[in-house]
C-alpha cells in the first residue's frame, strides 16, 4: 500500500501541466478564428463592392436604354444636373442628369473611382443606328486595383 501512495505523490502536478497545454492549443486555434473571420469580412467587403459596381453598370445601360435619343450624350463625364425640377428636359439634359446621379452613387460606393463611358456606332450596321456602349469602372482598395467593364447594344 505504500508503493501504490508514492506513486500517486509523484504525479502531483501533471494535470495543471496538461491543463495549460489545452489553454495553449485553445489559444492558437481561437487566434485561427480570429484571423479566418477577419479574411472573410475583408472578402465580404471586396464581394460587396464588386456586386454593386455591377448592378451599378446595369442600371446606367437601362438608363441608356430608356433614352436612346440622348444617347450619345452619355460619352464622358456630367459636371452637374441636366435637368431641374418641374422643367422639361431635353434627352441630351437628361443623359447629363442620368450621367451625374450615377457618378456620385458609384463615388459614394467606391474610394475614388475612374469612370469611362463609350458609345460607339457599330460599323457592321448599315443604318449607323445601333450604338455599343462600353463602360469601364476602376478602383482601388487598400493597394488591390480592380476593375470591371462591360459592353452593350443599344437599338433605336
Amino acid at each position: 500500500m505504500k508503493k501504490l501512495f508514492k506513486a500517486q505523490q509523484k504525479q502531483q502536478g501533471f494535470t495543471f501541466l496538461e491543463s495549460l497545454l489545452a489553454l495553449f492549443i485553445l489559444s492558437i486555434g481561437l487566434l485561427g478564428v480570429a484571423g479566418m473571420h477577419a479574411q472573410a469580412m475583408k472578402t465580404g467587403y471586396v464581394a460587396t463592392q464588386n456586386m454593386s459596381v455591377v448592378l451599378k453598370g446595369e442600371e446606367l445601360i437601362e438608363r441608356m436604354r430608356a433614352n436612346p435619343v440622348g444617347l450619345a450624350d452619355y460619352a464622358g463625364a456630367a459636371a452637374s444636373y441636366g435637368c431641374t425640377s418641374g422643367s422639361t428636359c431635353l434627352p441630351a439634359q437628361m443623359a447629363a442628369d442620368d450621367l451625374f446621379i450615377w457618378q456620385d452613387d458609384l463615388n459614394a460606393i467606391l474610394p475614388a473611382p475612374t469612370i469611362e463611358v463609350l458609345v460607339n456606332t457599330i460599323p457592321e450596321d448599315p443604318a449607323g443606328d445601333v450604338r455599343e456602349v462600353t463602360i469601364n469602372i476602376d478602383w482601388s482598395t487598400k493597394n488591390i486595383n480592380y476593375s470591371y467593364s462591360t459592353v452593350a447594344e443599344i437599338w433605336p
